[in-house]
């Protein structure tokens, strides 16, 4: 029989990640979000057996985030189609494509037109409060009327191993950012990061891992370039763990998992968690805007083109 999930700090970010941390998960919403809805679409295009992609469909479905429609009787057939809440991770897929591009760069590139106003765009994290763009050096925290301490259950996480076949069928889209925040256990490590957690400990009791788990995660993440390994104390030796140029990068990334947490998963004791824009000082409505007229950027009104 094996042990309960220990008892951690309500956060949104985690019970999405709960949801959402899944490599092929992050891959069907990918592909969705850009039009592919039927099963053998998503089975050429991303190499997945029919068991897995039968099965992440399911959760997907279990979860809120696609819907199952009859599009034909004879002979019977169905697609998956976004609900709203599968769709407003849309600002959370920018900015995973932002960070993809902006730290690997390659092929494809995701170009972006903004239909409202006609404009190739490039999309900023900014807050809704002021329109200023913001980082994760301009937020400050406060707890939430849902803070409390709760147990998130989920299936034992690895990190994936993905064959050549797979990443060739993926088109290499986003494929670096989904491989880190695929991997659950490697996004808690970053979002604890960003809560100014840098020692073992501390970043072990706010996680909840293992410590071998915990171990490997640093060591991936370091060898990525995400973190940095430095020692604080001389005798005895330690380290801890500060995140880079490029770790501090990705706060965009959990600033918005923290919003859809916040708006699908808080239920009626709201945030756990709020935050604040120093610069203005109101609270901090996480936005991903238009680079050219600043309004909100959402699936409907933004078209793309992925050049070789």
């Amino acid at each position: 029989m094996s042990a309960p999930a220990p008892l951690l700090p309500a956060n949104s970010a985690r019970r999405a990640l709960a949801i959402l941390g899944n490599r092929w998960t992050l891959l069907i919403l990918r592909d969705a979000l850009f039009g592919v809805r039927q099963f053998n679409q998503w089975q050429a295009r991303l190499g997945i057996t029919p068991s897995v992609l039968s099965t992440r469909l399911k959760q997907l479905v279990s979860a809120g985030l696609l819907e199952r429609v009859a599009f034909r009787e004879t002979p019977p057939r169905v697609e998956y189609r976004l609900t709203d809440k599968a769709l407003d991770t849309y600002g959370f897929a920018l900015m995973l494509a932002r960070w993809d591009q902006r730290w690997y760069g390659g092929k494809p590139r995701i170009a972006l037109t903004h239909k409202t106003c006609g404009h190739a765009t490039d999309p900023r994290f900014t807050c809704g409060t002021c329109k200023a763009q913001v980082t994760a050096h301009d937020v400050r925290y406060e707890a939430g009327p849902g803070a409390k301490r709760e147990r998130i259950s989920a299936p034992r996480l690895r990190r994936a191993t993905i064959t050549a076949a797979h990443r060739r069928a993926t088109h290499g889209f986003l494929e670096h950012v989904i491989d880190l925040l695929g991997d659950r256990w490697s996004s808690e490590v970053v979002a604890a990061a960003f809560f100014g957690l840098r020692r073992f400990d501390d970043i072990k009791a706010f996680t909840g891992m293992a410590t071998n788990i915990l171990s490997h995660r640093l060591r991936l993440l370091t060898a990525d370039g995400i973190l940095e390994r430095r020692a604080y104390q001389e005798r005895p030796l330690r380290h801890e763990y500060a995140l880079t140029e490029k770790g501090f990068d990705l706060y965009p990334e959990v600033a918005m998992l923290l919003r859809w947490g916040d708006t699908w998963l808080a239920g009626k004791e709201g945030p756990p968690l709020l935050l604040f824009h120093k610069a203005c000082g109101g609270p901090l409505d996480q936005r991903v805007t238009c680079s050219a007229c600043g309004e909100d950027l959402i699936a409907k009104d933004v078209e793309y083109k992925l050049e070789e």
